[in-house]
């Protein structure tokens, strides 16, 4: 067995930066402090400050290591500034001036979830965190701004975030632009009903949709959804023969490891009575009903032909159910996931042993290898579920383990990774995602050192790391110490948040092998160290290739030209998903549901300002 060697994500270093820290002279007493009408001052001096935004100027409303993160705002692009020098250049770039000769910061009213917030809880950094509204020339955006108090009680903004919400004249058919659903007057001229309508405009036989996206998972369906309510036609295909085939064909145990809170859907979020770890069929289902109910126009059981791009067209030939179609859409964006094909090494002797050998994608039914010994080569989320599952089902099941893992506990660990932003009774989703979304990742990394140090307290999860280790289960602490988040931001995976699999590793339930693989035998592996472990079956929980790998399989034209896909770039933000490719009309979309959720917007408002003329 061998495969296309996994494309390596080149993620530039991420620095993690620190929030403000002062000896604060004659310390002001915070109960004095008025945060709304703070927030009014600064916002003032902020907007007076951008009509002629050099570096000195910046310097009396920013600290001189703050950021300006800005998505889609100010520019056509998710950029992330450090420093007043280079905010300074970014603000006074030609295509940023011409959007800022018009644009207005005020905070949101009317909202008590988006009131400033006051935390004085440290001596040495006041600071308040408030929502702000934006407007440009070209469309409506909103924020989070974090200002502190410096040495001389001046406040000083530590981060800004402004994001696109909505184009000016083309605004989504939702709220206050919903569409009527009415049929009245004279209808002679096309009396059909709103489902036949519908059906008709999903066929695309007299036209082409100006999008073309390839996966009918959460990514697809997310951005779909966005796309149809900006009205430009949108066409999602899949290969499977329902949507949700992609969660449904797994293997038997699966749950998501993140909670409900953090899982919503663009407007549709799941209901009270959902459980908080969402089983695989049920997701499955939702996916289906999404699709139903937001009216997006999928295609299963399609599969990509030929494909060519020019003149800023696409020519794609698609089979559907065995029918030859062809589409000419401006724009094609792969919704596969974040992970591409499924990776599978190449190593020596596969063909010696006389047992199975699949990779976790296509794996099921552990209770056929009740009494047998299994191997699971990788020790991630899904090789530890494997595992569980495996010895659930009466089998003696061994992870491979040829690197180290970060473990976090789902029960102790999720709370302090989501704390109060994305939490039962926490905020709306729209005002958690700003909060979350508007910490540039630098700062983010710094947050998560400290969480990834505090959870190795022997009230947390350091009992159970010292006992994996002890075990033989190599942990890590993630990248700089930063834990899950930035290590699936780094690398995508090498993970596991605990469900209950590293106590049964700890027990002896679940065996370790930590080491490289020398060779395959007959009866199982021989590893680098001389040791043989035997087994009846070997599972390649290995993960998956990157994007660019699936997007050069599926369009051979974008092959040399697409972008490695994800890590990060040398700002901070993610390389290339939900950003231009490399190949004009080319996009990546990918990623966990809150991702989707969010950054759905963001490309498919990236796509509609090119469609509509804004860039």
């Amino acid at each position: 067995m061998s495969a296309e060697a996994s494309v390596k994500q080149p993620s530039f270093p991420l620095k993690a930066a620190a929030p403000p820290s002062f000896d604060i002279k004659n310390r002001p007493d915070p109960a004095t402090f008025d945060a709304t009408q703070i927030v009014s001052d600064f916002i003032t001096r902020l907007q007076k400050t951008l009509e002629n935004p050099t570096a000195s100027n910046l310097q009396d409303v920013m600290f001189p290591d703050g950021f300006w993160r800005d998505h889609l705002f100010l520019t056509w692009d998710l950029r992330t500034l450090r420093g007043v020098e280079k905010t300074s250049e970014y603000l006074s770039e030609p295509a940023t001036l011409k959007k800022l000769s018009s644009v207005k910061l005020t905070p949101s009213t009317g909202n008590y979830k988006r009131l400033p917030l006051l935390d004085a809880s440290n001596a040495s950094s006041i600071n308040i965190t408030a929502f702000i509204n934006a407007e440009s020339d070209q469309g409506v955006g909103e924020g989070v701004i974090r200002i502190f108090l410096d040495a001389d009680n001046n406040w000083k903004a530590f981060t800004i975030y402004t994001t696109l919400i909505k184009l000016k004249n083309h605004t989504e058919n939702a709220g206050a632009n919903r569409p009527h659903g009415g049929l009245h007057g004279d209808q002679s001229s096309d009396p059909r009903n709103w489902k036949e309508r519908l059906a008709s405009s999903s066929e695309f036989s007299s036209s082409s949709p100006t999008v073309l996206i390839i996966g009918a998972g959460q990514s697809g369906l997310t951005v779909a959804a966005r796309l149809t309510q900006l009205n430009i036609p949108t066409l999602v295909i899949d290969k499977n023969p329902r949507i949700g085939d992609n969660w449904r064909n797994r293997y038997h145990s699966l749950v998501l490891h993140d909670p409900v809170w953090y899982d919503h859907f663009p407007y549709l979020p799941f209901p009270e009575t959902w459980p908080i770890f969402t089983p695989k069929d049920k997701l499955a289902d939702w996916l289906e009903h999404y699709a139903s109910v937001m009216e997006i126009p999928v295609w299963t059981s399609t599969t990509v032909g030929s494909s060519d791009y020019k003149d800023g067209k696409w020519t794609v030939s698609l089979s559907k159910n065995g029918e030859e179609r062809t589409v000419n859409p401006a724009h094609v964006i792969l919704a596969t996931g974040h992970a591409g094909e499924p990776y599978i090494p190449s190593f020596a002797g596969v063909e010696n042993f006389k047992g199975n050998i699949t990779h976790s994608s296509k794996w099921s039914n552990p209770e056929r290898l009740k009494g047998k010994k299994v191997l699971i080569i990788g020790a991630g989320n899904t090789s530890h579920d494997i595992a569980q599952s495996l010895y659930a089902n009466g089998a003696f099941p061994t992870i491979v383990q040829r690197s180290s893992t970060h473990v976090l506990s789902s029960e102790r660990g999720l709370p302090e990774l989501l704390g109060a932003v994305y939490c039962e009774g926490g905020p709306a989703i729209e005002e958690a995602d700003l909060l979350a979304f508007s910490l540039p990742n630098a700062v983010l990394k710094f947050f998560h050192q400290l969480i990834t140090a505090g959870m190795k307290a022997p009230e947390k999860d350091g009992p159970t790391i010292e006992g994996l280790n002890k075990a033989g289960f190599v942990t890590d602490d993630g990248p700089d110490g930063a834990g899950l988040v930035m290590k699936y931001y780094d690398q995508g995976g090498s993970y596991y948040i605990d469900i209950g699999a590293s106590s049964m590793i700890i027990d002896g339930k679940i065996g370790v092998k930590h080491g490289k693989v020398d060779k395959f035998t007959e009866k199982g592996i021989l590893f680098q160290d001389g040791q043989e472990v035997e087994a009846a079956e070997v599972v390649l929980a290995t993960g998956y290739q990157n994007m660019r790998t699936t997007a050069g399989a599926i369009f051979p034209c974008v092959k040399d030209s697409v972008n490695v896909v994800a890590g990060f770039d040398p700002e901070g933000e993610f390389q290339t998903l939900y950003r231009d490719s490399g190949h004009p009309g080319f996009w990546f979309m990918g990623m966990n549901l809150a991702h989707c959720r969010f950054f759905s917007r963001a490309l498919a408002l990236k796509i509609a300002g090119k469609e509509f003329g804004y860039y």
